[in-house]
């Protein structure tokens, strides 16, 4: 059986986990109505004999709409459908049915009901309390001012204890979660094969009916007797990497720093970080960015569509930022903008100004303009800037090149004016003539100063 929600992508605790367990929870909550719904109907035949043809009508659509909704599973929905239409065919000579019904049924579908999916919203709730915990603690390590260290200390020791105690519940939710999956067609198929065999039982009318459909009642007994087996056995496995992976030491809570600028997927690098918004009150918000299509791009849910920060990394640089309060920032330069980022640790802070490094050198070599754009870097922080010397080296390259000339402003040098400027710079976004590009470089290296710095 498919597992609901994957143990390692709960770990990261990314869009895609949040979205499985939205469509999990309301899988589940949807589950319970239906089944409380089935219950319900049960009961009322029951307690209604005079009116039992009636009620049963209503029981066999419940039992109709329950295979309706197990549609994506064709085991359950051909079974129920089959039991249904059979059942139809009995209305007329039913006359008790209703202490067995109460045994298979009710008890049955309730108990599973008030146990299993009550153990469930238990460790949903839980689930909730401690992802709530962990925001609050990842957004106060976030504010305090890099220099207070005794809060830093603090707010970093709240931190790691939160985000281990949030990945043991976490774990222990998504294993609810898929053995609640597992056992659920189980049970619901157990039930309906005793309340189908009392049938069979009880009413001598419908044996020539129930003699067609006994043999697949007994092939399905088997499959559920394998179902069992192979459930037991995935409970097992699911309880052995569980344990595995709770033994793992989350004492250093360190997210993966890897990545891969030749990604199957397109994705070079992904992650949470803060972003200060270019509005008046400069407030961070928490967003998941990735590096993609040679562009850098953020989403706040999984289903949104991604926002845009850097079209085109080849017309970008990046590098750290000191001048704000926040500790660990960077900020992604373009001719047009720029973009100020926050991530949870030096070491995440390095690992994605080297993943946009390594993503503009790769979009320069595939899309083959190494040799017609050249990046030089400034004299102190060996930032990288680009240019060319001859119209005969942008024969390739001319699309960045018309990128940048197509800004306002830039399609004459900034200082003297001279039309067609073949030089740029990323940080200030303007551009500049060969001749006084080379005054600039010549007055920043006597100064000690980068009037170019990326």
């Amino acid at each position: 059986m498919r597992v609901a929600v994957d143990f390692e992508e709960c770990l990261k605790d990314s869009p895609r986990f949040r979205a499985a367990l939205e469509e999990v929870e309301g899988d589940v909550m949807e589950l319970e109505l239906k089944l409380e719904k089935l219950v319900k109907l049960c009961i009322a035949m029951i307690d209604t004999g005079k009116a039992f043809c009636v009620a049963n009508k209503q029981f066999m659509n419940g039992i109709r709409d329950l295979a309706q909704y197990s549609s994506h599973d064709g085991l359950v929905e051909n079974s129920l459908t089959k039991f249904s239409d059979s059942l139809h065919e009995m209305v007329n000579y039913h006359t008790i049915l209703f202490d067995q019904t109460q045994r298979s049924i009710k008890m049955q579908l309730q108990t599973f009901v008030k146990e299993d999916i009550r153990k469930f919203k238990e460790a949903k709730k839980q689930f909730e309390k401690v992802s709530e915990e962990k925001e609050n603690a990842l957004a106060k390590n976030a504010q305090v001012p890099r220099n207070k260290q005794h809060e830093v200390e603090e707010a970093a020791h709240i931190l790691t204890a939160t985000r281990k105690c949030f990945r043991h519940i976490a774990l222990d939710y998504v294993l609810q979660i898929n053995v609640l999956q597992s056992k659920r067609r189980s049970e619901i198929l157990k039930s309906m094969l005793s309340f189908m065999y009392a049938h069979l039982a009880f009413f001598h009318q419908g044996y020539d009916l129930f003699s067609e459909l006994g043999p697949y009642m007994k092939d399905l007994g088997a499959q559920l007797n394998r179902l069992a087996v192979d459930a037991e056995k995935e409970k097992r496995e699911m309880e052995q990497k569980h344990s595995t992976i709770q033994q793992k030491d989350f004492s250093s809570d360190e997210t993966k720093l890897e990545y891969n600028v030749d990604a199957a997927n397109g994705i070079v690098m992904e992650g949470y970080l803060f972003k200060r918004a270019s509005n008046a009150f400069k407030t961070w918000n928490r967003r998941w960015f990735s590096i993609q299509n040679n562009q850098l791009v953020y989403q706040k849910k999984f289903k949104d569509n991604p926002t845009v920060v850097v079209e085109d990394l080849r017309l970008c640089t990046v590098k750290p930022c000191e001048d704000v309060e926040r500790r660990f920032c960077f900020e992604v330069v373009s001719p047009t903008k720029s973009c100020i980022l926050q991530a949870d640790s030096e070491k995440l802070r390095q690992a994605w100004i080297q993943a946009v490094q390594a993503s503009i050198a790769t979009a320069y070599r595939d899309k083959g303009e190494d040799s017609e754009v050249e990046r030089k870097a400034a004299p102190p922080a060996g930032s990288p800037e680009f240019g060319a010397e001859t119209k005969e080296k942008l024969l390739k390259g001319e699309s960045s090149l018309q990128r940048v000339q197509s800004i306002a402003g830039n399609a004459v040098c900034c200082d003297c004016g001279l039309a067609d400027p073949r030089w740029a710079s990323i940080n200030l976004g303007i551009t500049l003539c060969i001749e006084c590009s080379g005054i600039h470089r010549w007055a920043e290296a006597k100064a000690g100063s980068s009037l170019f710095t990326a």
